[in-house]
């Protein structure tokens, strides 16, 4: 029985996620006795990320992801993404990256790379005609940085790898508990 790619990250998040527990649940038992985990990760997080998945989303691993430090895109996602969505179109990957990092260099808060990835004219960043044509992941803990300013957010979804979305995952509150 062969194995899909799909299938296999779903495991290797799987395992990922497992491992995660387990040490939570030591730690939280050694400062607490035998009292189940209950925090951010088990509780909310880890539970986001797998629904994602199970929505379709492919999980990636920082260790093993390729991204820009600029932009924050995922340089192979984006490239194998826009080139899928532009088929027979000539452009060189690279260069939109560039266009893009300029686009958010912009003090618009990010209206001029809006605009230009919703535009219908032009190589097109995202397939708004035929939604299920762009790839959709998620990631963890991703870095951004900006200038000096920098945050972590729990959780990006990428589409066509680039980071579109970003949660922060809090931890439900207990009745009588902080």
């Amino acid at each position: 029985m062969k194995i899909s790619s799909y299938e296999f990250n779903q495991v290797e998040l799987m395992a990922r996620i497992e491992d995660i527990i387990v040490i939570s649940r030591r730690q939280k038992q050694q400062e607490r006795g035998n009292h189940v985990a209950f925090n951010e990760n088990t509780r909310v997080k880890i539970p986001a990320i797998l629904h994602l998945t199970r929505l379709g989303y492919e999980y990636v691993s920082l260790k093993k992801g390729v991204w820009d430090s600029d932009t924050n895109f995922f340089t192979n996602i984006f490239a194998e993404s826009v080139t899928r969505i532009n088929p027979g179109v000539d452009f060189d990957p690279a260069m939109l990256m560039a266009e893009a990092k300029n686009l958010l260099d912009y003090e618009d808060l990010g209206r001029a790379f809006y605009n230009r990835m919703v535009s219908s004219s032009g190589v097109k960043l995202i397939d708004f005609s035929d939604f299920n044509n762009n790839s959709f992941h998620v990631c963890t803990e991703l870095t951004c940085k900006n200038g000096e300013d920098e945050f972590r957010p729990d959780i990006t979804v990428l589409i066509n790898g680039m980071p579109l979305i970003f949660i922060e995952v809090k931890k439900p509150r207990r009745c009588g508990h902080d």
